[in-house]
């Protein structure tokens, strides 16, 4: 089954009383399901019982393209519902995407207008306006017209500005971070999903401080460690491409590092966190306000002295993950940022993320704060010594496109997400390949489930990723100052989104 990225409000209080708005944003999620489904029978039970008008225009390039090809052919078609959906059917996977929706009611009719991309096989085929009339059958709102216009993807790409979500608020969402104000200096951005629908997504606190900008959802942030999980996601690409084997010993991608570290160190130990490395670049050198390449990293690396033997025991480090990303460089014969760009961001259309550098930090990227010696400071980060452990940054509606696709059929094999998500126990860190796999509460209070995650601290920044697997929950926190509890904050919003009052229950599987 495909993933849909559907930019709408499914809001948690919609069962009861729900508005003609949310019935609306509701049909558009099952529209959407039922082409991922291929399911028919849901498909046609959102139209009318009547004739319904099915027209598209091309655009402009699109049809003087097709006009050289096939002088004097129209420049729209015609056709229906039924006929659009056999199609589907057909071999491949399918699926659409919308953003930006705008619905006017009156309770009797409505229309509703969004940005719309086709896709088949997760490359898109086309793109453009579409809009629909609907009218309320017995309570029931039914499709009665769908016109849209076509561009196709080979002609001209989508503008970028369509892969920004709007802001959206759960009233109950809202009232418990506003509280946190009462507290905290509480800043950044929050997205909260169920599925493939987002139920909040907004940003507070200031972007900069000093100038008084505030922060947007489109706000970038430095995502220290959970840059990880991206890392540890490309190595896979690599390992099902045949190019890396993870039993493989490092040296034979890395054979600059020294004897004392590789000796019996193979690519697993470093996804596991296994290696034996100090924790930190810290330990070995002082960090310097400049961008370092990657073979200056490797002899900063060098120096270190090997802690226990590879595999004997789990410790947290940025050590593994600086190696593995050079890898990633050694095999794929680009950079670790092209890499990632060509081969993650781009097919993802995570238009918002990027690798770091002090050269090059990008213009919408939040100032980071932390407290220093009792005085709340601005600060800086040297991320070239973080290679593939602390070097992206990212908004979090990016992330979520990125996390969604984890869930999604053909993007990674089955085996390949057993050993992201193959934690292990509390004494080997609960890690994976890039994640901390752990038990949640669920709602009930006799029911648990797995809780997929990973967080990251910077100087200045802080953030968290959590995924409640059994419940389809996301909950992805940014936050530009970097001394808030962020890990009890989304326990809280869990609770609060499972049926519980934040603080009544216990943390006692220390989610």
């Amino acid at each position: 089954m495909s993933i849909i990225l559907i930019i709408l409000t499914l809001s948690t209080t919609a069962q009861n009383g729900t508005s003609d708005k949310q019935k609306i944003q509701q049909l558009l999620n099952t529209f959407m399901q039922a082409i991922t489904d291929k399911d028919s029978t849901a498909m046609y039970s959102l139209f009318a019982d009547a004739p319904v008008t099915w027209a598209g225009i091309y655009q402009p390039l699109t049809q003087q393209m097709r006009d050289s090809k096939s002088p004097g052919v129209p420049d729209y078609k015609i056709s229906d519902y039924k006929t659009w959906f056999r199609n589907l059917t057909k071999e491949g996977r399918f699926e659409e995407r919308f953003a930006n929706p705008v619905i006017v009611e009156d309770g009797s009719i409505a229309s509703v207008t969004f940005d719309y991309s086709f896709w088949k096989n997760n490359q898109k085929g086309n793109w453009g306006k579409e809009s629909w009339g609907l009218i309320k059958v017995n309570g029931t709102w039914k499709i009665a017209s769908v016109l849209f216009s076509i561009e196709l993807e080979t002609t001209r790409q989508q503008p970028e500005e369509n892969d920004v979500a709007p802001e959206r608020k759960d009233p109950a969402v809202e009232t418990y971070i506003r509280t946190l104000k009462d507290t905290i200096p509480f800043q950044g951005a929050v997205l909260i999903a169920k599925g493939d629908s987002v139920i909040h997504h907004a940003a507070y606190g200031m972007f900069d401080a000093e100038n008084n900008i505030p922060n947007t959802t489109y706000t970038q942030f430095q995502i220290g460690s959970l840059t990880k999980s991206f890392t540890a996601f490309a190595v896979m690409q690599l390992a099902e491409a045949g190019k890396i084997d993870l039993q493989a010993p490092v040296s034979r991608y890395l054979p600059g590092l020294s004897p004392a570290l590789s000796k019996g160190l193979t690519i697993h130990h470093l996804l596991k966190l296994q290696a034996g490395f100090p924790q930190n670049i810290e330990r070995l050198a002082a960090i310097e306000i400049m961008d370092i390449q990657p073979n200056e990293l490797l002899e900063i690396i060098n120096t270190a002295k090997p802690e226990f033997k590879p595999g004997q025991q789990h410790k947290y480090t940025n050590l593994s993950y600086n190696l593995l990303a050079m890898v990633i460089e050694k095999v794929a014969q680009m950079t670790y940022e092209d890499y990632m760009k060509e081969n993650v961001f781009n097919p993802l259309q995570m238009t918002h993320s990027g690798i770091e550098r002090l050269i090059a930090i990008p213009s919408n990227r939040a100032v980071g704060y932390r407290k220093v010696n009792g005085k709340v400071r601005r600060v800086q980060n040297s991320v070239s010594y973080a290679l593939g452990s602390g070097d992206i940054y990212s908004t979090v509606y990016d992330t979520y496109k990125w996390t969604r696709v984890l869930n999604r059929p053909g993007t990674l094999s089955e085996k390949s997400k057993t050993l992201l998500f193959d934690g292990g126990t509390e004494e080997w860190g609960y890690y994976g390949y890039g994640f901390r796999i752990q038990r949640y509460h669920r709602g009930n209070e006799h029911s648990t489930g797995i809780l997929i995650r990973h967080g990251g601290t910077m100087n200045g920044f802080i953030t968290n990723y959590h995924y409640y697997k059994e419940d389809d929950l996301t909950i992805i926190i940014f936050c530009n100052y970097r001394d808030i509890p962020i890990r009890n904050i989304t326990y809280q919003l869990k609770e609060l989104l499972l049926g519980h009052q934040p603080g009544k229950r216990a943390n006692t599987f220390k989610e």
